[in-house]
C-alpha cells in the first residue's frame, strides 16, 4: 500500500505553487499518493492571530525579486509575478474544496498556471469560470463549498499547521517548498 501525503495549500501562496509543480514527481519517485487539501490562508492566519507575511515589505520585495525566481529556476518551472497580489482566492479555494478529490490536482494546477505562470488574476468570477468551468466555479459560492474549505483549514490547524504550503506524512509536517527534498528522502527511506 502506498504512503499517504496530505498537501495543504492556497492558490495565492507562491510557495504552494512551487510544491504543486512537483507533486507528480514526488508521487513517481516515492510511490506515495498525494491528497490535495485546499485551505483559506487568510482564514488560517485570522484563526491563529498571525499577521500575513505581506505586512513585511522587505520580505515581499525579496520574495518577488530573488527568492521566487531562484526557486522557479531550481524546480525548472515557469514563473511570472501575478498582476494582482495578493488576490482573493476564497471562491476558487471553496470550489476546489467541494470538488471531487480526484479532480483537485488538475483543477488546482490550472489555477496555478493562470496565476503564477501567466500572471492573471483568478479572483474574477469570469476568470474562475474560464479556468474551472462554470459548474465548478459556481460550486465555490455555495454554503457546502465554504464549509468544506473551512473544514480543511480547521483540519490543518488541528494538526498544528500555521501556513502554506504544508505537507503531512503520517504525523510529520513539512512546511515550505524547500522541504520537498526532505519529504522525498523520508518517503524513500521508509520504502527500504
Amino acid at each position: 500500500m502506498s504512503e499517504q501525503v496530505d498537501f495543504y495549500y492556497d492558490v495565492v501562496s507562491p510557495y504552494s505553487f512551487l510544491v504543486a509543480t512537483q507533486v507528480a514527481k514526488l508521487e513517481a519517485e516515492t510511490g506515495a499518493k498525494v491528497t490535495w487539501k485546499p485551505i483559506s490562508l487568510g482564514g488560517l492566519f485570522k484563526q491563529l492571530g498571525n499577521a500575513a507575511p505581506l505586512s513585511n515589505m522587505p520580505k515581499i520585495n525579496h520574495m518577488f525579486s530573488q527568492d521566487l525566481p531562484r526557486l522557479a529556476k531550481y524546480f525548472k518551472v515557469e514563473y511570472q509575478k501575478p498582476e494582482v497580489f495578493p488576490t482573493d482566492t476564497r471562491l476558487v479555494q471553496a470550489a476546489l474544496a467541494a470538488s471531487p478529490a480526484e479532480q483537485r490536482g488538475d483543477l488546482t494546477r490550472a489555477l496555478y498556471q493562470a496565476y503564477w505562470c501567466e500572471g492573471r488574476d483568478v479572483s474574477p468570477v469570469a476568470v474562475a469560470e474560464e479556468i474551472l468551468g462554470k459548474a465548478v466555479a459556481d460550486l465555490g459560492a455555495t454554503d457546502e463549498a465554504k464549509a468544506a474549505l473551512k473544514g480543511f483549514t480547521d483540519e490543518l490547524i488541528e494538526r498544528g499547521g500555521f501556513g502554506a504550503p504544508i505537507l503531512f506524512w503520517k504525523d510529520q509536517m513539512y512546511f515550505g517548498s524547500d522541504r520537498l527534498p526532505l519529504l522525498t528522502a523520508d518517503l524513500l527511506a521508509a520504502k527500504g
